[in-house]
């Protein structure tokens, strides 16, 4: 078997501690073509996925399309929902968060790695600040990169029509959000404030490479957590764990009421 996505890793291995109980319930919300649910249930735990509707060839096993912004299983039905790099492309995360609320139980845990607008790299173009700029100025940025050879999926296109591929992406598939706005939505959904834990993934991230692995021990003094968390929010996004509150949100009232 091959290596893990070290993402996919720390999503897994924090999913399964997360919840506390030898048995939890995880749902990959965004799950893509399922690689943690298709690794959850080799190793024996429930992992389910929904996504978007895809070609049956790419979904895991217990895949359930989203419904608009529903998610088709039952009220407090997860002890962990995860979620991998997906809610900046969320066009409406209130809705999202609602649903990811309704179906986790009481004391459940949300885990998201997402990038917000605070970002300063762009994964999806795979180049710095672009997602900040004006779309005239965005085009001839993209362009200057192309021909530099900076930027993802360049092959096989000109400059101009990859810097156009590109900003249609951003604008029609990508939703960056103010820190305070995700807070707040956040915050509402759930009944508590979501808690920063960039210094964990980064230290986990260190840990899964050979090379990289003593920089783990020497990175997980209390001094360092400022740094680690800075450099993970600025080059890869935000990652939030919240606990689902018992009281002070109406999280079992389904949309669909």
């Amino acid at each position: 078997m091959r290596p893990m996505n070290p993402n996919y890793r720390y999503v897994f291995d924090r999913a399964v501690s997360a919840s506390g109980t030898a048995s939890p319930k995880v749902l990959d919300y965004g799950c893509g073509r399922g690689e943690v649910v298709t690794f959850g249930r080799s190793m024996g735990y429930e992992f389910f996925g929904v996504d978007r509707d895809a070609p049956a060839s790419e979904r895991p096993s217990h895949f359930q399309p989203l419904d608009g912004t529903r998610i088709q299983f039952d009220d407090a039905f997860f002890d962990v929902v995860v979620s991998n790099q997906v809610f900046e492309h969320v066009a409406d995360p209130p809705a999202a968060l609602a649903e990811i609320a309704r179906v986790l139980k009481p004391g459940g845990v949300f885990i998201a790695l997402f990038p917000s607008k605070a970002a300063w790299f762009e994964g999806h173009v795979g180049v710095y600040f672009v997602h900040r700029m004006h779309r005239d100025l965005a085009k001839v940025y993209l362009v200057i990169c192309h021909r530099l050879g900076f930027g993802y999926y360049r092959e096989g296109k000109s400059a101009r029509a990859w810097a156009d591929f590109m900003l249609n992406q951003l604008e029609t598939d990508v939703f960056y959000h103010s820190s305070t706005d995700l807070k707040r939505w956040w915050t509402s959904a759930f009944g508590s404030k979501p808690v920063a834990i960039e210094h964990d993934f980064i230290l986990h991230r260190l840990s899964c490479s050979p090379r990289l692995r003593s920089f783990s021990r020497i990175l997980s003094a209390p001094i360092f957590k400022p740094i680690t968390s800075f450099i993970c929010q600025k080059r890869a996004g935000i990652v939030w764990r919240t606990i689902r509150s018992p009281a002070g949100c109406d999280c079992t009232k389904s949309l669909a009421a």
